[in-house]
């Protein structure tokens, strides 16, 4: 049987499952406006990471999370000159100097050695 993957997720079912996420974290809900306002004041979340969203709606609608695709991180480009003008334009059009240069192949070859240790 195929899993319903339309599920429609109403407010209220988003937040029971966010509540009942947070309360396994054992994250502690503030209830009065000031306690509120006193958790954000002492809170530093600049460090936390963005949330998936996707994920969320997965386990708001009890889906089966989704398999992460083993891809690799370094790709190669079939052609030098198309990286070349890729890391310039990134740069706005700056001039790459040649040592930022072997400081950035350097990076790519040890990134690619890395990345060809995990695979095997």
């Amino acid at each position: 049987m195929k899993p319903e993957s339309n599920k429609k997720v109403t407010l209220a079912d988003a937040k029971r499952a966010l509540h009942k996420m947070m309360q396994n974290d054992g994250i502690v809900f503030p209830e009065t406006p000031e306690a509120i306002d006193r958790l954000e004041a002492t809170t530093d979340d600049s460090h936390a990471p963005t949330p998936d969203v996707n994920a969320f709606l997965r386990y708001v609608r009890s889906e089966a999370p989704a398999v992460e695709p083993q891809t690799h991180k370094v790709l190669p480009f079939e052609d030098a000159a198309y990286a070349d003008n890729l890391a310039i334009a990134a740069r706005n059009g700056s001039k790459i100097g040649s040592e930022i240069r072997q400081r950035m192949d350097a990076h790519r070859a040890a990134a690619v050695e890395k990345a060809k240790k995990k695979t095997k």
